[in-house]
C-alpha cells in the first residue's frame, strides 16, 4: 500500500504497537518490511529518495539469499525479472524488448591485460543456472544449497521488491520521506522525518523501528553508535552505460565480470549487468588522482585496454557515473534504546564489494532480525529472541568482512607476480609465458569468490536460543570453501531432497518444525508439540517415514528447526514434558529460563550466554579499531 499525498497524512503519527518503523528503502528495509509481513506483521517504510535506485551496486544474489526467498515465495518473481528484464527498445511487435541472463548461461570471470589481447590470461568457469541445478539434483549429500545463485542488477532487484511491497496491505511505503533522527521516547522510539517536497516535518512514535538506512545511517548516528573500521586505501571510479558493440566487448569470450591488469597491478573491472547492452566499468585509482580530469568513456577506455593503453568501443549512452571508496567496518552495536531500535544492512557493517557479500549479508540480517521481531510482536517471542539478532548475526559481519578482504587479497597479490617488469605479461617469449601461467595458477588456486559456501551459509549461529549438544560432541570443523551438512544448533539444516523428489526445506512450514525421522519408536515429541501449544508458539510436527538419506544427513531423529531454517535443538529423545519446555522457554527467548537449561542440558547458564568465541570476535575487532 502506497500513500504518495503528504497532505493525506497526519503530521504526528502513534504506530500500533504491531507495526515497526523502518527506515531505509533499499533491498534490506523493502526485505524486512516482507518478511514482517509474511509473518503478520505490519510496517511502515519511510525512504528519502522519490524512487529505487538508478544505481547497479549489487549484481548477484547469492544461493542463500535464494533460500531465504524462496521460503518467501518470491524465489520466481526475483528470477522472472534477472532472466527477462524489460529495456525500452522498441521492435516491431512491441515497444519493449525482453532481454536478460538466460539461465544457461554461464557465470564466467575472465582476467585480462587488456582487450588488445585475443585471449585471457585465465579464468573462472562457473557454472549457469541451470547447470548449477543440475549438480544440486545429482548430489542429493547435504552439501548443496537449494536454490542456485542469480545474477540480478540491484536498480532491477530493487524496484521489483518495492513492487511486490507497494502491493502488501500490511507494508506502508512512503518514499520521499527524509529522516532525521531516532531517539527515544518514554518506553517508545520517536522518528522525526520531513517530506522532502512539502518541508514538512512528522513525528512517527513506534514501539520498534530499525536502521536499513545505508553506510551513512542517520540512525546509527543519532544513536551515537560508532563503527569500528575505516576505509580502504584509493577509491572507485564507476561508470554505467550501454553499448552493443559485443564484438569489441566480447573479444575474448561472454564474460560475467573481466578483470584488468592495468600499470602493473589489478587496476580495474567491468561487470556485464546482462547479456545485451548494459555493463558497468570500475576503474580504481590512488586518492591522489583527479578523476574529474577524466571523462567517462575515457575511463571506459582506460580500464578495457589495460596494460595496452586505451581499448576504443561504441558508447551509446552513459547511464550513470560516480566515485565510492570501499570501507571495511562493523558497528560496535546493532541495537539500541533497550532493544527498541536495532541496525540491518550496511548501517551494521560494510564491506569490500568482492565476494558479493555486502547486500547478501544485508538480505540475512533482515531475514533474522524479520521473523524474531515478528515473533515478540505476536505475542509469543521474548526479549531475549531479539537480543539474539546481534549475538547471531555480529560474528557473521566480522567473519564475511574478513573474507572480503582475503578476496581482494588475491587481486592485491598480482602486483608481486608482475614484478620486476610488469610489461613482459604481454610478451610473446619464456618470460611473458612463465608470467601468465603463474597468474593462471595463481587465480585457480584462489578461486573462493563468489563460491565459498562455507562463507555464504556455513556460519554457526551461537547463542541463547539454540540449545547446544551434550558435552563431549566434537563441532565440525568449518571451512570457507564448503558448507558442511550439520544439524548442529546454529547451523542452517541441511538442504536434501526426500525420496519423492521433495525438498525437505519446503516442508518446514511458515514458523517452527520439529522434523522426526519416525523409526517405531516413542522418543518423546509429543511432549516437545505439547510445550509448544501450551504457550501458543506455532511448530509443525513432521514426521517422516522410510528417510533414510536424509536421517542420515540430518544425524539425529528429532531436529527442531527456526522459522529461518536454523536448527535450534536435536537429540534422540525428550524424556518429559519439562524437558520440553526447557527447550522450548530457550527457542523463544525466556531469559528467565536460562537458569533451568543447565538442569536439563548439563551446561552453566554463563556457558549459553557466551557460547560465541569471544577470543575470535576480540581479535577481529583488533583489526578494525579506529
Amino acid at each position: 500500500m502506497s500513500s504518495s499525498d503528504p497532505m493525506q497524512r497526519d503530521q504526528n503519527e502513534i504506530l500500533s504497537d504491531d507495526t515497526v518503523l523502518i527506515v531505509g528503502g533499499g533491498p534490506v528495509g523493502l526485505l524486512l518490511a516482507t518478511v514482517l509481513a509474511f509473518h503478520g506483521v505490519k510496517s511502515l517504510l519511510l525512504e528519502r529518495n522519490k524512487t529505487t535506485t538508478k544505481w547497479p551496486k549489487m549484481d548477484l544474489t547469492n544461493a542463500r539469499s535464494m533460500e531465504i526467498f524462496r521460503k518467501l515465495g518470491l524465489a520466481k518473481g526475483l528470477r522472472s525479472r534477472g532472466m527477462c528484464n524489460f529495456h525500452s527498445k522498441p521492435n516491431k511487435n512491441s515497444n519493449t524488448t525482453f532481454i536478460g541472463v538466460a539461465s544457461h548461461i554461464p557465470y564466467t570471470v575472465l582476467f585480462s591485460s587488456g582487450l588488445s589481447r585475443d585471449k585471457p590470461i585465465t579464468q573462472w568457469l562457473h557454472p549457469s543456472v541451470d547447470e548449477y541445478r543440475k549438480n544440486i539434483i545429482k548430489q542429493n549429500d547435504g552439501t548443496h544449497p537449494l536454490e542456485p545463485y542469480q545474477r540480478i542488477s540491484q536498480s532491477i532487484f530493487e524496484a521489483w521488491l518495492k513492487e511486490s511491497c507497494d502491493s502488501n496491505p500490511l507494508i506502508d511505503v512512503r518514499y520521499g520521506w527524509k529522516v532525521e533522527l531516532v531517539e527515544g521516547y518514554g518506553g517508545d522510539v520517536k522518528t522525526t522525518a520531513v517530506d522532502v517536497d512539502s518541508g514538512k516535518r512528522a513525528s512517527f512514535v513506534s514501539k520498534y523501528a530499525v536502521g536499513c538506512d545505508g553506510g551513512s545511517s542517520k540512525v546509527r548516528a543519532g544513536l551515537g553508535i560508532p563503527l569500528d573500521g575505516g576505509p580502504t586505501p584509493g577509491y572507485v571510479l564507476l561508470v554505467h552505460f550501454k553499448s552493443t558493440d559485443l564484438s569489441r566487448l566480447q573479444k575474448q569470450g561472454q564474460f560475467w565480470h573481466i578483470f584488468f591488469i592495468r600499470n602493473g597491478q589489478m587496476g580495474g573491472a567491468m561487470i556485464a549487468q546482462d547479456e545485451i547492452d548494459t555493463w558497468t566499468v570500475h576503474l580504481f585509482l590512488p586518492l591522489e588522482a583527479d578523476h574529474l580530469s577524466m571523462s567517462s568513456e575515457d575511463a571506459v577506455y582506460t580500464v578495457l585496454g589495460g596494460m595496452g593503453g586505451e581499448y576504443e568501443i561504441k558508447i551509446d549512452q552513459v547511464l550513470v557515473r560516480s566515485t565510492y571508496r570501499p570501507i571495511i567496518a562493523v558497528a560496535r552495536s546493532y541495537s539500541a534504546l533497550n532493544g527498541r531500535v536495532f541496525l540491518a544492512g550496511d548501517s551494521a557493517h560494510q564491506n569490500i564489494p568482492t565476494g558479493g557479500y555486502g547486500m547478501n549479508m544485508g538480505i540475512a540480517d533482515a531475514y533474522d532480525l524479520g521473523w524474531k521481531l515478528a515473533a515478540v510482536i505476536n505475542g509469543y517471542g521474548k526479549k531475549g529472541l531479539l537480543d539474539s539478532y546481534e549475538l547471531e548475526r555480529r560474528p557473521v559481519a566480522f567473519m564475511s568482512v574478513e573474507h572480503s578482504k582475503v578476496h581482494m587479497g588475491t587481486h592485491g597479490a598480482i602486483s608481486e607476480i608482475l614484478q620486476p617488469d610488469p610489461s613482459m605479461v604481454d610478451a610473446n617469449c619464456d618470460e611473458g609465458r612463465r608470467l601468465r601461467e603463474e597468474i593462471h595458477k595463481h587465480y585457480q588456486s584462489h578461486d573462493g569468490e563468489n563460491k565459498d559456501l562455507g562463507v555464504e551459509m556455513g556460519f554457526h549461529y551461537k547463542s541463547p536460543i539454540n540449545i547446544p549438544d551434550e558435552e563431549g560432541r566434537p563441532e565440525p570443523v568449518w571451512e570457507p570453501s564448503c558448507y558442511s551438512p550439520t544439524t548442529l544448533p546454529g547451523v542452517r539444516a541441511p538442504h536434501v531432497f526426500l525420496n519423492d523428489g521433495t525438498p525437505i526445506f519446503d516442508l518446514y512450514g511458515k514458523d517452527y518444525a520439529l522434523v522426526e525421522f519416525h523409526d517405531q519408536i516413542d522418543r518423546g515429541s509429543s511432549f516437545l508439540v505439547e510445550a509448544a501449544k501450551e504457550i501458543s508458539v506455532p511448530l509443525k510436527h513432521l514426521i517422516l517415514i522410510g528417510e533414510d538419506n536424509a536421517r542420515k544427513i540430518w544425524q539425529r531423529p528429532l531436529v527442531l528447526i527456526r522459522p529461518d531454517g536454523h536448527v535450534s535443538w536435536r537429540g534422540d529423545t525428550i524424556k518429559d514434558l519439562d524437558a520440553a519446555k526447557h527447550i522450548v522457554a530457550a527457542m523463544v527467548g525466556s531469559n528467565m529460563m536460562v537458569s533451568g537449561l543447565k538442569v536439563a542440558f548439563g551446561c552453566s547458564g554463563s556457558d549459553l550466554l557466551f557460547t560465541q568465541k569471544d577470543e575470535f570476535v576480540i581479535e577481529k575487532m583488533g583489526d578494525f579499531q579506529t
